[in-house]
């Protein structure tokens, strides 16, 4: 079955293989433990009615992707080239600002959850700040010795035993298929049920990773219009995948706390759930489900690890204005600002890791996040539109495609306003 031009590699058609490509990289980068708790919290207190707004975030987030990606293949740059090359010098600062703020954030975050996940898989043989030590500096290591090859193998382990692991949990804990066929297909939101529909639609899909997607493009080699279908089918497979585990994690919740009316806070969002799991389906639930939460959150380290020291050494390259082929060779493994951001990443977390309240750091990298979807929907509404080629051979945005931009950057406008309101109060 061949979906796309000839590789540029081997000369061979693009086979069904490639369908697992750089979009479920971004998507396994993406989801985390905001994704979890976030689905665990909404689950917990409204069952299966929300499983529409899993459904309506990753469509969302698949448009913006496809944004991303469709730029790139007509005008042969990332989306920071665009945004330097194109708007006002203010759009770079704020960018450059957020970048670090977001980092310090995210890595803070995503250690946080790793020590979580392996204290819980271990009992607290492993403690959580050791944990979350260990999992940054072999995520850091990873990167610098595996390469990108390297790096591709150990995140498709990974993302394999993530999703099947809550699958599994899903399918195990399945009791109401009208509830679920009516919470995905009927938009309604239960009383008291707005805060849960802000948060489930910041949570989940990811934000600033997005734009790992121009660099893997980049890796695998795809450029030029001539990809745009391929790019098309492996955003909307990795959203699907998106779509398919938030909605898995949320059926788990329902079954094991809305049904049961078991009340829970976000602290209790991981270790609760395993516990009841193995209440409920025996160990096989408390394991599957600790190790489904821990590949999650380490393949999200990785991804990030991986991903935002191309974005740091593209930005430096822009700013000293260097050339397209320096900054390209800026952007290698082997390159000092590569490095240096990737030892950034990898050592700041470390002071945040013996934090008591790791779900609060969580929270707060979930809050920043979501602040960014409103800015690059925005840009797109104007790349896309006015600044795509004629000559490129790829389409500008269509009506359908603006409209459900307009509305990424209104629902994440909301989102972001309502977050950053919850963490004042």
């Amino acid at each position: 079955m061949t979906i796309a031009p000839e590789d540029s590699e081997a000369g061979q058609p693009v086979a069904v293989r490639k369908l697992i490509g750089p979009g479920l990289l971004v998507a396994a980068a993406g989801i985390g433990a905001g994704d979890i708790v976030s689905a665990t919290m909404a689950g917990a207190a409204h069952g299966l009615a929300l499983l529409w707004v899993v459904a309506i975030a990753a469509f969302l987030k698949a448009v913006i992707n496809e944004g991303i990606a469709r730029w790139q293949l007509a005008t042969d740059t990332t989306a920071i080239e665009g945004w330097t090359q194109h708007l006002p010098w203010w759009v770079r600062a704020y960018f450059g600002i957020y970048l670090v703020i977001w980092t310090i954030s995210v890595s803070a975050a995503l250690t946080s959850a790793c020590g979580l996940g392996i204290a819980n898989l271990t009992g607290g043989a492993i403690s959580r700040p050791w944990g979350a030590v260990i999992h940054s500096l072999i995520g850091g290591g990873l990167v610098l010795v595996g390469g990108f090859s390297g790096f591709e193998k150990v995140m498709k382990v990974l993302i394999v035993t993530m999703f099947f692991s809550i699958v599994a949990c899903a399918v195990l804990t399945f009791h109401a298929p009208a509830a679920a066929l009516r919470g995905l297909l009927v938009p309604a939101i239960p009383a008291h049920g707005g805060s849960s529909v802000l948060s489930v639609l910041g949570g989940v899909g990811g934000s600033i990773a997005m734009l790992a997607y121009n660099y893997w493009l980049r890796e695998e080699r795809m450029a030029g219009p001539q990809w745009v279908r391929y790019v098309r089918v492996d955003v909307a497979i990795a959203y699907v995948f998106t779509a398919v585990f938030g909605m898995s994690i949320m059926i788990v919740a329902t079954q094991a706390f809305h049904v049961e009316g078991i009340a829970i806070t976000n602290a209790q969002a991981v270790t609760k759930m395993a516990e009841t799991l193995r209440a409920r389906i025996g160990p096989f639930g408390f394991y599957a489900y600790s190790v489904g939460f821990w590949a999650t959150v380490f393949a999200s380290l990785l991804g990030i690890w991986q991903s935002i020291p191309y974005l740091f050494a593209d930005y430096y390259g822009l700013m000293r204005k260097y050339s397209r082929a320096e900054r390209e060779a800026l952007t290698a493994i082997t390159s000092r600002p590569y490095r240096a951001a990737l030892a950034f990443i990898t050592l700041v977390p470390i002071a945040f890791a013996f934090l008591d309240q790791p779900l609060f750091v969580i929270r707060t990298f979930t809050i920043i996040g979501s602040l960014f979807i409103p800015f690059v929907a925005a840009t797109l509404l104007y790349l896309n539109n006015m600044r795509i080629p004629a000559a490129s051979g790829v389409a500008k945005n269509s009506l359908f495609v603006n409209a459900v931009l307009i509305l990424a950057l209104i629902v994440f406008a909301l989102v972001g306003a309502a977050e950053v309101g919850i963490l004042r109060n």
